[in-house]
């Protein structure tokens, strides 16, 4: 039922069109710049899934958005994985967050309010996409030092922003040392193939990254030893 439910939608684009207008569409916008071409296909994504489950959303997605990003040289399992990834991420975006709404709904909270939290929380999976698509190392393609890399310094980079985005590590953390988080955090995140001398990107996410974090632990353990010491 699923299945046929998707192909009506599908039947319905070919027929009036829109399906071989859209895909015209992006291919020319990919041609001339591919960063530009992803972020519409997003948010193409997100919009064609919202209130549709997983395999109608795929269905959907494969057949109208998938062979656009294929033909502008696109690796085609990182491009049937983007729109997988954000035809998915409908469930936690709102207007139509139905994931999120189904959780609030439990709990007695406030629908939209609930939906951006599950945003915030799930900031990653909008990120992740764009990384399957700029480092062909995170699907296990090439050698397998490159693939540890990738995968550590990806990693790495997410939790660094999820310090930044939470606030919080050992401690409550300022403004300023949220920025330095999300800067090392990113900056881990941008892929060591992505253009000429990233790997000095990756690198100064890792220094930046571990300076913040040896600074904060050292600052726990001298306020952990401050309370002992008052104790006594």
């Amino acid at each position: 039922m699923i299945g046929a439910a998707a192909g009506i939608i599908i039947g319905s684009l070919n027929v009036t069109g829109i399906g071989f207008g859209l895909s015209l569409a992006l291919v020319e916008i990919g041609s001339s710049n591919l960063f530009t071409l992803l972020l519409v296909s997003a948010a193409i994504c997100i919009v064609l899934g919202m209130g549709m489950p997983t395999v109608a959303v795929y269905l959907l997605l494969a057949t109208l958005i998938a062979p656009s990003l294929v033909e502008v040289g696109i690796d085609p399992i990182a491009a049937h994985l983007f729109i997988l990834y954000f035809g998915m991420m409908s469930m936690i975006t709102p207007p139509v967050a139905i994931a999120a709404f189904a959780a609030a709904s439990l709990t007695g909270a406030d629908a939209m309010r609930t939906g951006f939290s599950a945003m915030r929380f799930g900031w990653f999976a909008y990120v992740v996409p764009f990384l399957f698509v700029l480092s062909p190392n995170l699907l296990m393609r090439g050698e397998v030092i490159n693939i540890v890399i990738a995968t550590a310094t990806a990693t790495g980079g997410v939790w660094l922003v999820s310090i930044a985005a939470m606030g919080y590590f050992t401690r409550s953390l300022g403004i300023l040392d949220r920025i330095l988080f999300g800067v090392a955090g990113f900056a881990l995140l941008v892929p060591s193939t992505g253009f000429e001398g990233a790997i000095y990107t990756d690198i100064g996410g890792v220094v930046l990254g571990a300076f913040l974090v040896w600074r904060e632990t050292v600052a726990a353990r001298r306020a952990r030893v401050v309370e002992a010491s008052v104790e006594k």
